[in-house]
């Protein structure tokens, strides 16, 4: 492959610059940041990031700024699910390769958690991290399996529709999620096939915030 007025030959390493390692493979580069604030993006308590850059050194760090008119925008950024990106969230290079990884698995057996991806597809071909809520079931005892012979209930649906709820806030709309079920010797099924949906909450102080939430469609033993 030629890259940059430098051949480089399968299978060979190599860091184009201190903030990422590469690995030339098949005619195709895939690399991987070196940089904790491209993986890592700040938790709630800093809705508005900033990339601020420190003398003498290679990677930038992560800046907590106050919300205003200029930054709310950015701040949903990292967010956003890829398939809102649209045309203009690829890059013009085509030296970008577009990498996503999967989500992770929930951070919580049941109730809210959080579930995260690293991915490039974005106009600076930067690998950053994601994040969606999750629920794999809710806290409350699960029910069961009742019918006969049926050692385990993959999937469970409420009876009716209701909000979700995140960190004191509300879903504006109502919701009938699938949850995964459990086993009679205790197991736990978990996602096997999920989407992402955007969901609106409305908080107490009154404002509306949006966040991508994982939606089951099949689970697994």
């Amino acid at each position: 492959l030629f890259l940059c007025n430098n051949v480089r030959i399968s299978g060979e390493t190599f860091q184009p610059n201190c903030k990422y390692h590469c690995t030339c493979r098949d005619g195709q580069i895939s690399c991987v940041p070196l940089c904790n604030v491209d993986l890592l993006l700040p938790g709630p308590e800093c809705p508005f990031p900033r990339k601020v850059e420190v003398p003498k050194e290679c990677c930038e760090q992560w800046s907590c700024d106050p919300k205003t008119d200029d930054t709310a925008d950015f701040a949903m950024e990292g967010f956003r699910q890829e398939a809102t990106l649209g045309a203009e969230g690829s890059d013009s290079s085509s030296n970008c390769i577009e990498q996503t990884t999967e989500w992770s698995a929930c951070s919580t057996s049941c109730g809210m958690g959080a579930s995260t991806r690293v991915t490039n597809k974005n106009p600076m071909c930067e690998m950053v991290k994601e994040m969606r809520l999750c629920e794999v079931r809710p806290c409350e005892k699960s029910p069961p399996p009742d019918k006969k012979g049926k050692k385990c209930l993959r999937t469970i649906k409420p009876p009716a529709a209701a909000h979700l709820e995140y960190q004191n806030c509300t879903s504006i709309q109502m919701y009938k999620p699938r949850y995964c079920g459990i086993c009679n010797d205790g197991r736990c099924c978990t996602p096997h096939t999920t989407k992402t949906i955007q969901v609106e909450f409305r908080c107490p102080q009154g404002n509306t915030i949006q966040h991508p939430v994982m939606s089951i469609i099949s689970c697994t033993q």
